[in-house]
């Protein structure tokens, strides 16, 4: 009787006094709030194609007591997720309560085994890339857990992120959670859309453009940058790296730029009025002693007015030319188009490249910076100084984001193009951009050229940097400018890193920018404004000098058009009569082989066989069919390919 009265008492201040408190503790121990991840944003291009986005995908778990004919969904297992006749089996088992199975499966899968009694699905997400690494080096990468780890992943990722939701998962009285049992209490948010200001069909060309330039010079790396210099969009950047990781080096490596940065030492002559382009300097016949250093050119020359200078790409002429300006002249006009400061890109660690204070050079380093030495800049900065030089003077901020907007799809942030300063007037500007036509069409350049359409742009050979020594044998080469050279639409850059053989900038580069551009031009959608390039073309009178040398003109044709028909909305193809001109130090016109383009599309087709130098003729549309000479007939430059699309009878 004491023990069943010790027993009431207890119940009485379990269940009476103390019962709402361990009714709290029970209910803790049989549930746990879970977080529910939101859905990362998508990033876009600037006309909406997908680059990354967030995947919906499930973990199939397993409750095995739960399972009443085990032989039935084993058969299930091995048809439905390919398991082994031994690993369903081992699912199956009652030994245990739970299994996880490894993988992760799509919405088809769990549609599939809906239903099955014992079966049942974790909902996570996963970051996927709809076209493959295409401009990986932007987006950047996310962990599993989908934490972001670089690229504009990492910069924008408090607006991709989302806000997590959360849920509660009820346990038995093991604490181990009951299958199915989970209640959602606020849902995720999914993250904001980035739009980007890349161009999906400019960015795979630029990629294929280099893929394709590192096979053929052997170069370790390379970096294309491709923008629009009215509103410092970049519409295209690629970079390569042996190795697996695509970081965007044009913005994270610094390079000593050579020539390429002549044209800023000529803008600042003109500004400053220390020069016209047509004051001469002797040029030493290519060899000249200044202070005890010896400054070589390539070929020997002898007076030189400032434009030829530049043509020719001419150190020593340049290297005095740039003497009429003070030091701290100098270092004020190359800080003012952007070396030596970040360009304030939204990509995280953007590197600020080199450009020492006067107080800090040399007896050497006027001379240096003439030639585009003792400093470092980045490809984006490169890009953004000729911009300059191609808009008229002002310096613009580089622009990779267009908008932000929310997962309803209204429009949170929207970036416009931001001026950072003017750097000379735009009569000057105007006059360098003239003299880089002249470099493309008659100087060191010539192997970017188009013909009929006229690009602007300088070339640059540069020793590379090892150890804080010159490395033998190492050697940058480089590609910057613009197109076309009137009324200039795109800005471009194009860097090869350690190429073998012909490293000269106008041998290695140039004929890069050259294949970018006529694909560019045959690309089914493209940022260039097509019929403008003509008209400038057409009013400069770059058709009429084609004529005149005897060559047929550019033909603007429309896929599917009969010739001669008014040319339709497109898409378009650019047929270039012309084929890359000859250079006084490119290799021999020896005979190529028509590569096999079967199957491609017929933009890709254009842009392999102008690579090779032919000519192209395009009849049909679709899937190239075939080509006339047949791939593998050995052509000679300049002769004509011609691309045969669907519905043409061979």
């Amino acid at each position: 009787m004491v023990w069943a009265a010790m027993l009431l008492v207890r119940a009485f201040q379990v269940q009476i006094l103390e019962g709402e408190r361990w009714s709290e503790r029970a209910a803790e121990q049989q549930r746990q709030r879970v977080v529910l991840p939101a859905p990362r944003g998508t990033i876009y291009d600037r006309d909406g194609v997908p680059l990354a986005a967030s995947h919906e995908a499930y973990r199939v778990a397993i409750a095995p007591r739960e399972i009443k004919d085990r032989e039935e969904t084993a058969k299930r297992l091995r048809a439905v997720l390919g398991l082994s006749a031994q690993a369903a089996a081992r699912a199956v088992q009652p030994g245990r309560r739970w299994v996880v199975l490894p993988g992760r499966y799509d919405a088809g899968v769990k549609e599939q085994l809906e239903g099955v009694r014992g079966v049942y699905f974790e909902r996570v997400l996963e970051r996927f890339y709809p076209h493959g690494p295409l401009a990986l080096e932007l987006l950047g990468r996310v962990s599993a857990d989908q934490r972001a780890l670089s690229g504009i992943e990492l910069a924008f990722d408090s607006l991709l992120s989302g806000r997590p939701g959360s849920a509660v998962v009820r346990r038995d009285a093991r604490g181990e959670p009951i299958p199915g049992a989970l209640v959602s209490v606020e849902q995720p948010v999914p993250g904001h859309d980035i739009y980007l200001t890349i161009d999906y069909d400019l960015q795979e060309i630029a990629d294929e453009a280099l893929r394709h330039a590192l096979e053929e010079t052997g170069a370790t790396g390379g970096d294309i940058v491709i923008a629009d210099p009215r509103t410092g969009e970049i519409l295209a950047a690629v970079s390569r790296r042996d190795g697996a990781a695509r970081p965007w080096t044009a913005v994270t490596e610094p390079y000593e730029p050579g020539s390429t940065l002549k044209p800023f030492i000529v803008a600042a002559l003109l500004e400053e009025r220390r020069a016209t382009f047509d004051d001469s300097v002797y040029a030493e016949q290519g060899r000249y002693v200044d202070g005890g250093r010896t400054i070589s050119d390539v070929h020997a020359y002898g007076w030189l007015t400032l434009r030829e200078a530049l043509r020719h790409s001419s150190n020593i002429a340049l290297v005095k030319m740039a003497k009429r300006l003070d030091p701290e002249t100098q270092y004020a006009y190359l800080r003012d188009f952007g070396f030596g400061s970040p360009t304030g890109v939204p990509y995280p660690s953007e590197a600020a490249g080199v450009l020492r204070r006067p107080a800090q050079w040399s007896g050497y380093s006027q001379a240096s910076l003439a030639m585009g030495y003792e400093i470092s800049v980045t490809p984006l900065q490169m890009v953004m100084a000729y911009a300059a030089l191609a808009n008229g003077g002002v310096l613009m901020e580089p622009r990779l984001v267009r908008e932000v907007r929310s997962w309803d799809g209204r429009v949170r942030v929207a970036f416009g193009p931001r001026v950072v300063r003017r750097v000379v007037s735009p009569e000057v500007a105007r006059s360098v951009a003239a003299a880089l036509a002249e470099v493309v069409e008659e100087g060191t350049g010539r192997r970017a050229s188009l013909e009929t359409f006229a690009v602007a742009g300088k070339t640059g050979t540069a020793r590379r940097v090892a150890a804080g020594r010159y490395e033998r044998g190492a050697y940058t080469a480089s590609f910057a400018g613009f197109f076309p050279a009137e009324d200039p639409q795109l800005v471009f850059l194009v860097k090869l890193d350690r190429p073998r053989g012909e490293y000269y900038g106008g041998l290695a580069a140039a004929p890069v920018t050259r294949a970018t551009l006529a694909a560019a031009l045959a690309a089914r959608n493209t940022p260039l404004d097509r019929r403008a390039v003509v008209r400038t073309a057409q009013g400069s009178g770059g058709v009429r000098q084609q004529q005149a040398a005897g060559g047929a003109p550019v033909r603007f044709a429309a896929l599917g058009a009969d010739d001669g028909a008014q040319p339709a909305p497109g898409p378009f193809i650019f047929v270039l009569d012309g084929a890359p001109p000859a250079h006084e130090e490119s290799p021999s016109m020896a005979p190529r082989r028509v590569p096999q383009v079967k199957g491609l599309p017929v933009r890709d087709a254009v842009r392999r066989l102008h690579a090779q130098g032919f000519r192209v003729e395009v009849e049909g549309t679709g899937p190239v069919k075939g080509t006339v000479p047949t791939a593998g007939t050995a052509l000679r430059p300049g002769e004509t390919v011609r691309v045969l699309g669907q519905g043409v009878q061979r």
